[in-house]
């Protein structure tokens, strides 16, 4: 009853503290000046701690003020009033208390950088500016005076950019750099992963770490950052690992230590602070003084005393200091405040000192230290920002990174064959690799149309600069195809396998032609006229890998019989037969594999819809937008109006034009005769730019439960598979990534998708970088309908951005086939939809020739090994051959070389030698692990 009767009634007194802290040193412990929150100060006249330590309370300005110790342990305190009334116990929890925990005798790692889009806070131009002189200016002026300030900046683009406005200042860069404490990201910037083509990620670490070593002696980096963005693609980590990158720092995930796995077996070990900005907006850790941010990192860190000590880590903790485009923060003050007081006062607990993610990631990979193992993709909640927000543009960027590597593997074996290097366009093929990865994760932003503007410049220069460097290629190496008639076709093909493909020539008359082969024999070709050019488009036979085969133009008409029959809207040849309706195919049958392909009780094969997207591409956060009903229309709703407008031996192609009220939309169907094959061309024309809309393509088929396959880079990946296991977490401004990675569509693509059931497979090839296989309507359909998302106007997430309305005229293609499920068929399919055969004509016969007519310069013994690049090597007259292996099995394939090899030498991704293979010769065998991206350097004879 004593202790009811004294506790009834009674409140909690609240101890206001000075701040910033007011505190004191006295024998061994710090005392903070506190006041109590009563209305009567005058009646309490002491403070008794449990410990048996008497405070006094002294009275000004009208409050009781009382000096309390900053460190201990909880423990009761009894306020002694002037009369039995104001006499009250309540428990004490010192500012800090001496439970650190795991991390009593740890580290705290204070990491300053500053998160950068080239643009996004602004237009490029005027974030450069800011990013040279007042990030990384001011920041190595603070490290000139304070000799234990770090800071770091997430990509070599940044360094780059500082050195090309201040190359004075280069040595005092690389001397902070040597010290550790200026430190800079391993690629090149910080894009999309799933946007780039195979080789354009491999450029991130040529344009980063490699760059960096070869421009700044004795430097290194090692550490690779892609913060932003929530999306990795599956062959990332094998890419980081094969350049000599040590560690990945991202965010958007869960806050932890991970290995994070490719389907190689590579990894990279990652670290993700949950999310990046957070210490800065939201903890505000150092704001005010040492004592403020001891007592808001106590309750931080004992969250994750169990995290470590699970995994046997290291007490070594990260708090990191950065947001975009955040200039450098000093907190030297505290720093060294902080490891004062510990010295001062004999206090157990972890030191604090300025950092770099390097330096923590050092620390913590201990032998015994257990990583969290993290496999598969986590794709992309984001892409509609670039796909679908910016078509022409992403289609540029396509192109370019298809046909830049073609720029090299003509470019290197027009050298092989002159016997020199001295006219390889090194520096042509490097700038515009560069102008095609310099756009990153900022598309939009404020004033978003200037830096949009010039993403799409870089992006149509450096597809342009591959158009015009393998045109010059090509004319020089067919100036010595022997050949024995006037008007040769010389047709090359870029790929790693053998392609049987239409191939088309353009025409400078009104007369008939058609195409015969080196031995005089007609093959299929008809004349197209389109947009005022005559076209003959001809099927050209088994062209060698990596090679070339010659044809003849002849005046005349020459019929070459094909199995068809025709009507304006119903075919049937050996392959399909297909009925043309509201919308596009409403029939489709495969004639070898006796499979109907396509259920049209929803949507016509080729249908064209629009539906509301008020999604903001690169603003979704936690999930992505899915499309709403709101003003919804399709093709197939329109009566049809088919009309042949071209028909002959190689294909018939047909024609239909639906009104929708944004837009009008115009479609083509080409059904091949001669390779089983279904072109589909889609025209949006006179688009008016109307907020919130979106395009897809569908694709209907028989099939339910299928299984999803889809290209990504320098890769297979399979939905269901593929993907990360876990939720990411890690937070949000909308929450917490808690969907799992196997949830998430549309997705990036690269060349294809497919869809298999019961050994059937239909493969879509796809020019557009976002697709899907999920009927996105009310009431969805069970069934598998493959989508690509042709385009979709909204707006920048940026509350001052712009919105994507991309008015005008646009223009998607896509292509099936079907066939026994395989996957080589399908990545042949998709890959050479995207890659059409290159036609060079040689007006006069060329006896003198010393190429034969037809002639493979490399091919490779297995189909699913690629050539990602054939190039010469940066440093040396030599040849760089970069292979990937896509099937998942370990390979031994043979490379046949155009010369004879006098040394092989196995090299990583940016060409630092690892070791010299045991081979030579003209035909090299080699091992090749399964999904393994490999570059080996080639010496050839003379």
């Amino acid at each position: 009853m004593l202790v009811f009767s004294f506790a009834f009634g009674q409140k909690t007194i609240n101890i206001n503290y000075v701040e910033p802290y007011e505190y004191t040193e006295v024998t061994g412990n710090l005392l903070a000046k506190a006041s109590l929150d009563v209305e009567k100060h005058q009646h309490y006249k002491k403070v008794v701690l449990e410990s048996g330590k008497t405070i006094e309370v002294k009275y000004e300005d009208g409050k009781a003020w009382l000096w309390l110790p900053v460190f201990g342990t909880p423990e009761s305190m009894t306020f002694v009033g002037t009369s039995r009334k104001y006499t009250t116990k309540q428990l004490f929890t010192p500012l800090v208390t001496t439970d650190w925990g795991y991390f009593e005798e740890g580290t705290f790692h204070v990491i300053s950088s500053s998160h950068q889009d080239i643009a996004w806070m602004d237009t490029p131009g005027h974030c450069r500016h800011e990013r040279i002189h007042d990030i990384i200016a001011p920041a190595l002026d603070i490290m000139h005076d304070d000799k234990g300030f770090h800071f770091g900046m997430e990509q070599t683009l940044n360094l780059k950019e500082f050195i090309e406005e201040f190359p004075d200042r280069k040595q005092e860069v690389m001397t902070r750099s040597n010290e550790g404490r200026f430190t800079w990201g391993a690629t090149y910037n910080q894009p999309y992963e799933g946007m780039q083509t195979d080789e354009q990620l491999i450029r991130e670490m040529y344009f980063g770490r490699r760059w960096l070593k070869k421009n700044f002696e004795g430097n290194d980096v090692v550490t690779a950052f892609n913060t932003d963005v929530p999306g990795r693609t599956l062959q990332f980590p094998q890419i980081l690992a094969k350049s000599g990158v040590e560690n990945l720092f991202v965010s958007r995930m869960k806050e932890g230590f991970y290995n994070w796995y490719s389907p190689d077996g590579s990894s990279i070990p990652t670290y993700s602070p949950g999310n990046y900005g957070w210490a800065v907006m939201f903890y505000k850790l150092f704001e005010q003084d040492a004592i403020e941010a001891m007592h808001k990192l106590q309750s931080r860190v004992k969250m994750w005393g169990d995290y470590y000590k699970e995994r046997n880590l290291p007490p070594h903790f990260a708090i990191l200091i950065s947001n975009d485009a955040a200039g450098p923060a000093n907190y030297g003050n505290i720093v060294s405040e902080w490891n004062a007081i510990i010295k001062k006062t004999g206090v157990k607990m972890p030191i604090l000192r300025h950092s770099t993610v390097t330096a923590l990631m050092n620390e913590v990979k201990t032998p015994d230290a257990v990583f969290e193992t993290i496999s598969g993709e986590r794709p992309n909640i984001w892409s509609y920002i670039h796909g679908p927000g910016h078509a022409k543009a992403i289609t540029a960027s396509r192109k370019a990174g298809r046909l830049l590597p073609s720029a090299e593997i003509f470019a290197s074996v027009d050298a092989v064959l002159k016997g020199s290097f001295d006219d390889y366009p090194t520096e042509e093929i490097s700038n515009a690799f560069e102008e095609s990865i310099y756009p990153d994760h900022g598309w939009g932003g404020k004033n978003g149309h200037i830096t949009d503007s010039i993403f799409r410049s870089k992006l149509e220069f450096a597809a342009s600069e591959a158009d015009r460097l393998i045109e010059k290629s090509l004319q020089s190496i067919t100036k010595k195809v022997k050949t024995n008639r006037n008007n040769a076709i010389v047709v090359y093909n870029d790929l790693s396998w053998a392609r049987t493909t239409t191939a088309a020539v353009e025409l400078k008359d009104n007369s008939n032609y058609y195409v015969v082969d080196a031995n005089g024999t007609a093959v299929a070709s008809q004349i197209t006229k389109r947009d005022g050019k005559r076209t003959l488009e001809f099927v050209a036979p088994n062209i060698p890998s990596l090679g070339y085969a010659t044809f003849y133009l002849k005046k005349g008409k020459k019929s070459v019989k094909i199995k068809k029959t025709v009507s304006p809207n119903a075919l049937s040849n050996e392959f399909y037969t297909l009925r043309l309706g509201d919308g596009g195919l409403t029939y489709l049958f495969d004639k070898k594999l006796n499979r109907e392909v396509v259920k049209t009780t929803r949507f016509a094969g080729g249908d064209i819809i629009t539906m509301k997207y008020d999604g903001n591409g690169a603003g979704e956060f936690t999930q992505m937008t899915e499309p709403k009903m709101d003003g919804f229309n399709k093709t197939s709703q329109h009566t049809a109006n088919w009309e042949i407008v071209s028909d002959g031996a190689v294909y018939t192609e047909y024609k239909n034009k639906v009104k929708f009220k944004h837009a009008d939309i115009v479609q083509y169907v080409k059904v091949h005769h001669h390779i089983k094959k279904i072109d589909f061309s889609v025209d949006i024309l006179n688009w008016d730019g109307t907020h919130n809309r979106e395009f897809r393509f569908m694709l209907p088929l028989d099939m339910e439960d299928s299984t999803i396959k889809y290209e990504v880079p320098l890769a297979i990946a399979e939905v269901g598979k593929s993907e990360m296991k876990e939720a990411p977490r890690g937070w949000a401004w909308g929450g917490t990534y808690d969907q799992k990675p196997v949830e998430i569509h549309p997705r990036e693509v690269m060349n294809f998708i497919s869809s298999e059931k019961d050994g059937f497979q239909v493969t879509l090839a796809t020019d557009v970088s976002l697709a899907d296989w999920i009927d996105p309507t009310r009431e969805s359909v069970e069934y598998t309908v493959l989508q690509g998302i042709l385009m979709a106007s909204h707006k920048s997430c940026h509350g001052e951005g712009n919105w994507y309305h991309q008015t005008g005229d646009h223009h998607f293609e896509f292509s099936i086939t079907s066939n026994k499920a395989n996957d080589e068929t399908s990545y042949q399919f998709g890959n050479g939809s995207n890659h059409p055969l290159q036609v060079v004509k040689q007006d006069k016969k060329n006896y003198s020739g010393t190429l034969p007519t037809s002639h493979s310069f490399f091919n490779v013994s297995d189909p699913m090994v690629r050539v990602s690049t054939i190039k010469k090597a940066e440093d040396e007259n030599a040849l760089i051959l970069r292979l990937v292996e896509l099937d998942g099995k370990n390979s031994q394939p043979t490379i046949t070389l155009p010369k004879a090899a006098s040394e092989v030498i196995k090299t990583n991704l940016i060409e630092e030698e690892v070791k010299t293979l045991d081979v030579n010769g003209k035909n090299i065998k080699i091992d090749l692990g399964n999904n393994a991206i490999e570059t080996y350097k080639i010496l050839l004879n003379n």
